[in-house]
């Protein structure tokens, strides 16, 4: 990985809906370590959640606002609390993630003549002219970022946005967090008996992501069905997610 840029003595202000599960949180998280590793303020906007430890932990400061609401009155009523926020803080640039928040966000932001960026983190769903005036404002950053070449490609098409607006930044994982080594065996066991899986033989198929219709468990329940009785029988399939 290249070395950090030097953000010494520069804000960042992120805004997103809550701090619960799901890849906004997760990159949320990741770009506040990254922020202050390079040394500077990383700030959220946001609901909170039961991440706000973690975040805290990582040196972010969470300042709370009813950021998942699409309420036009609350939206408005959100632009007025991140202008001022902008302000007081000295805010350098506001990267926002969710399309609500997003709207006060940009709004706030061209206000107080502060940069804007925005992530695409998926293909928004919407057929009428209202919903895909709704998700245009992911298009709305001096920068957007794609978290895949297909979402890159998707906002060119869909928004007209140019290409050299566009950075892809494909989504990662940290390979440390996710090393077996890393994972206690006592902690395993836990997780097993918490499952009721404790004295279980069968090999256990983990599927952890929150349950939604593109995630996969839909998929993964009739791969299991497709399977002989006898292959069926070793195997017991894990769905963890909110």
């Amino acid at each position: 990985m290249p070395d950090f840029p030097d953000l010494t003595g520069k804000t960042i202000l992120q805004v997103a809906p809550e701090l619960s599960a799901g890849g906004v949180e997760r990159t949320v998280l990741e770009v506040t370590e990254a922020i202050v590793k390079a040394g500077g303020r990383a700030l959220l906007a946001s609901r909170g959640g039961r991440q706000e430890a973690a975040f805290e932990a990582l040196g972010g400061e969470l300042f709370r606002m009813d950021a998942k609401s699409k309420n036009p009155i609350t939206l408005k009523l959100n632009e007025g609390t991140l202008k001022r926020l902008i302000a007081r803080e000295g805010v350098d640039l506001v990267h926002a993630r969710s399309r609500a928040p997003a709207w006060s966000a940009y709004w706030a932001a061209k206000a107080m003549d502060v940069p804007f960026v925005t992530t695409y983190h998926g293909a928004y769903s919407g057929k009428t002219k209202l919903k895909k005036r709704y998700n245009s404002v992911m298009a709305k950053g001096d920068l957007v970022i794609a978290n895949s070449q297909w979402i890159a490609a998707h906002v060119q098409t869909e928004h007209g946005v140019p290409f050299e607006r566009v950075v892809t930044i494909p989504r990662g994982v940290d390979l440390e967090a996710f090393d077996p080594a890393a994972v206690p065996l006592a902690r395993v066991k836990a997780v097993r008996e918490a499952l009721g899986l404790a004295d279980d033989p069968r090999q256990i198929l983990l599927l952890p992501g929150r349950l939604t219709e593109w995630k996969g468990q839909l998929i993964a329940i009739e791969a299991l069905a497709m399977l002989a009785p006898d292959e069926r029988d070793k195997l017991v399939l894990v769905l963890a997610g909110d």
